[in-house]
């Protein structure tokens, strides 16, 4: 298991970038260089090593300089997952709200994956079925955790 954080204040550089955890505040010692997880503080990326089932769970606050959406998803490979998109709606410039996702991941048992957690650049709208970019997010106090289920 790894849990990892970002604590300070951080507008990321534009509305596709990933978030870079800059602590690890625990780590197995199956987590490691070692074992089935690559990941280096203040780096966005987690390398799983292995197959098997990962649950996932993240959560931050998250604002933005501008109204609108902010949007956070779970990359595997650099492609979204399904079901793992959270949507903040700003509706004050500068306020803040939570987002979180909680996932199991499988990774095939010969295979290896990784995985970030990124701001989505756009949604699809409710009125209307059209894709709207979101705003560059800002985010403090976010929180992952990577657990392994089974091997």
């Amino acid at each position: 298991m790894i849990q990892s954080y970002q604590e300070t204040i951080e507008t990321l550089s534009n509305n596709s970038a990933p978030v870079t955890f800059q602590t690890d505040c625990i780590r197995t010692r199956s987590a490691n260089c070692c074992g089935w997880l690559q990941h280096s503080e203040n780096s966005p990326l987690y390398k799983i090593l292995s197959g098997g089932n990962y649950r996932v769970t993240f959560n931050a606050n998250v604002s933005s300089a501008t109204v609108g959406s902010v949007a956070f998803g779970l990359y595997m490979d650099g492609i979204l997952l399904p079901g793992t998109t959270t949507i903040a709606q700003i509706t004050t410039a500068g306020d803040y709200t939570n987002v979180s996702i909680n996932k199991v991941v499988p990774v095939c048992c010969r295979g290896d994956a990784t995985l970030t957690i990124q701001s989505v650049p756009s949604i699809l709208s409710t009125t209307t079925p059209v894709a709207t970019a979101t705003e560059i997010p800002t985010i403090q106090n976010a929180n992952i955790t990577i657990t392994r289920l089974n091997g």
